[in-house]
């Protein structure tokens, strides 16, 4: 009867009926159908108004989706029915916190001008906050727990402490929301103790539901894999020739491969093999369910929590050299133009040559003579490879793909987890060898299964939107640089010759650029990938930390090994693909978010000891609120408007704030004075040491550039 309440109600003719006027026009009686009205009420599917009149919630301009709270009261909902989010301000979040089920109605619906349609929350439908952590502390002779989110403003009433002791880092688990701001709960686990190696890094991860620990039933499945692959060995194509590992230094999980030869026609033959990790990881296992669970591995400064247990990503399914390891294969044959002209995917068992740290490859590419003679057998190959890898850079850059460019940095720590320096990171050509060849291999896979017109989950990345180009492109052509707009479009190889245009001093258009982007995701549809200006992209080489290219290769053998296609079953693995694809979208975006907080705990914990020292620093950001500032090792911090001198003002179209005398903009080199830093808040706040010339822009000489 649900559905037939539904569909009736969803007919534009339909207007708002009472409890007989409805059951007379379904033919049912009144005592049935106002048991389903009111599960369908209860559902958030139906409203019934003062009037006691049925319909649809949507019809009422009320929707429900999910709230995201930022540190400054304001919040974002995200709903099943809309492809964008809603702001909604701080004065309309209502009693709502953080993640909590809320019912929600749409005030402004007009983004015209490219802003976030607003919204005002309704009704708490369901609260989203369940486990808290935090610390035991003293507080009167009497154990307390306090919540490490300060904005959490909340009375907690523990009723049971059980073993956890004062120092303990724990979970909360709210059990009743009782009135107001407070709520009674448990502890439901211990972390460990505030002094524990690690215990900053664990806390976060925990908030995000990444954890180093495997259930029981993962380590059980563990215990039933052999080493010995001689059998399954025999029925797989053995790749032959000289094939080689090239990673860091530290790396232990070496998922891929590469081998190269030139052949007679000219012509490049590019083998790319990667651990077959689906022929251990079986659909609906344990060990399949938890890795679907965990989406990807996450990288914590020193701190890794893998995606699959060690014995898989660091023995049976790593490409050591020397011994048999099963693969899936991508053998291409690539034209000194870099476009694929013949390509295979299959199963195979390979024996890797050597393992090559990037260290070593960019020694080979130096003409390090010492180098090259400990590696004679292979270093024509990598010159070869970088000849190739170049080729295809050249062709992605013709295409249009970006390159942003923009340095990163690495967190040193000692051995108790301090950071104790922030070095920035190079990539050499061996680094970026690999990436062109990984970036070939997925786009082949992609497309091959793209030509059979299957279900496939592909990596896709949107345009930007259209409003954001256009303020983009105010600010860059007030800059001086030049971008083409055509039809309401920039194009991507637009964005490229304004990226490989940009000034030093003006770097921190780079990040702009990027903000202002799509995020890139998994999906079951193909709308090809912006960024990298291809139509058909995938994530196949990296099996060992992330899902979705598990489940690539199992789609690989599902159609091009064992031949299975039948209409009934693509349905079915259509439905489970988009579920896959939206929950490894998620999970990725949560090991984002965990990295960036991590990295700027980090980050605020080693400003800690450098307080009331002085640097240099860019202008990376410029606000309505203030300045941001990249030291040279990228360490970023915030100078409030508030700590300048003078009045400014915020000019968006110059990305300057500006004062009657005085003026700073995007990329001015300036000194400053680290004012305070936090671990525990994770921010950090520099201030101006002094008003010269070097610091801003005189607004007189500004003024004579412009002339």
């Amino acid at each position: 009867m649900k559905e037939r309440i539904i569909k009736i109600m969803e007919e534009k003719s339909y207007i708002p009926r009472t409890l007989s006027e409805l059951a007379e026009v379904l033919n049912v009686s009144e005592l049935d159908l106002e048991k389903e009205l009111q599960i369908l009420v209860g559902e958030y599917v139906v409203r019934v108004t003062k009037k006691k009149k049925y319909d649809l919630l949507k019809k009422f301009n009320l929707h429900i989706g999910t709230i995201d709270i930022k540190e400054k009261g304001f919040g974002f909902i995200k709903s099943d029915d809309f492809a964008e989010e809603f702001y909604v301000s701080k004065d309309f979040i209502g009693d709502s916190m953080d993640r909590d089920k809320v019912l929600f109605s749409i005030t402004s619906d007009n983004d015209a001008e490219g802003y976030k349609k607003e919204a005002a929350v309704v009704e708490v439908i369901e609260r989203g906050l369940k486990l808290v952590l935090g610390k035991i502390i003293d507080k009167k002779g009497k154990k307390t727990f306090i919540a490490n989110d300060k904005k959490l403003d909340l009375i907690f009433k523990v009723n049971d402490f059980g073993i956890a002791v004062i120092d303990d880092v724990v979970v909360f688990e709210i059990k009743e929301y009782v009135n107001g701001k407070l709520v009674r709960g448990r502890i439901k686990e211990i972390l460990g103790n505030i002094n524990d190696v690690g215990i900053d890094i664990k806390s976060i991860a925990y908030k995000y539901e990444f954890s180093n620990e495997f259930p029981e039933t993962v380590i059980d499945e563990l215990k039933t894999f052999s080493d010995d692959i001689s059998s399954e060995a025999k029925k797989r194509r053995r790749v032959t020739g000289k094939v080689i590992t090239i990673d860091s230094e530290s790396a232990k999980d070496l998922d891929d491969a590469v081998g190269i030869r030139k052949l007679d026609n000219g012509n490049y033959e590019l083998g790319v093999y990667i651990a077959d990790v689906s022929y251990y990881v079986r659909k609906g296992h344990p060990l399949d369910n938890e890795a679907f669970n965990r989406g990807t591995s996450v990288y914590l400064t020193n701190y890794v929590i893998p995606m699959l247990p060690h014995k898989l990503s660091n023995d049976l399914c790593s490409l050591n050299p020397g011994v048999d390891r099963l693969i899936m294969g991508c053998l291409m044959e690539i034209n000194p133009d870099g476009k694929v002209v013949n390509s295979e995917i299959f199963e195979g068992v390979i024996k890797t040559t050597y393992r090559m740290t990037y260290t070593a490859v960019n020694s080979i590419l130096d003409n390090d003579k010492k180098v090259i003679e400990e590696f004679a057998e292979i270093a024509p190959d990598v010159k070869l490879m970088a000849h190739l890898a170049e080729i295809l850079r050249k062709m992605r850059v013709r295409r249009g793909a970006l390159d942003f460019d923009i340095p990163e940095s690495k967190i040193i720590v000692n051995e108790v987890g301090k950071p104790i320096d922030i070095v920035p990171e190079v990539r050499g050509l061996g680094e970026k060898l690999i990436e062109e060849f990984m970036l070939i291999a997925n786009e082949t896979v992609a497309q091959t299964i793209e030509n059979l017109h299957l279900p496939f989950i592909y990596r896709v990345h949107d345009e930007p939107n259209t409003f954001k180009l256009s303020k983009f492109s105010n600010v860059v052509r007030s800059l001086g640089y030049k971008l083409s707009i055509r039809k309401e479009r920039v194009t991507p190889q637009a964005l490229q010759d304004v990226l490989s245009d940009i000034r030093e001093e003006d770097d921190g258009l780079r990040t702009l650029l990027l903000r202002m982007m799509a995020k890139a995701k998994y999906s079951e549809k193909n709308i090809g990938h912006y960024g990298l200006a291809s139509v058909s992209y995938t994530h196949f080489t990296s099996p060992i930390r992330r899902y979705p290219d598990l489940i690539v290769h199992r789609l690989l053998r599902k159609y091009l090994i064992k031949n299975e296609v039948s209409v009934e079953d693509q349905e079915e693995v259509l439905d489970r693909i988009t579920y896959i694809a939206a929950h490894s979208s998620k999970k990725e975006r949560d090991a984002i978010e965990c990295e960036y907080e991590v990295n700027d705990m980090k980050k605020a914990e080693y400003m800690e000891d450098y307080i009331g020292q002085e640097f240099m620093a860019k202008i990376t950001s410029v606000t309505n609120f203030g300045l941001f500032a990249s030291l040279e090792n990228t360490v970023e911090g915030l100078i409030h408007i508030s700590s300048l001198d003078g009045y400014y003002v915020y000019e968006e179209l110059k990305m300057s704030l500006v004062s009657r005398n005085n003026a700073y903009r995007l990329g001015d080199i300036i000194k400053i004075r680290v004012k305070n830093a936090s671990k525990e808040t994770r921010q950090i706040d520099f201030e101006i040491v002094e008003d010269s010339r070097s610091e801003g822009r005189k607004k007189d000489n500004s003024q004579k550039q412009k002339s």
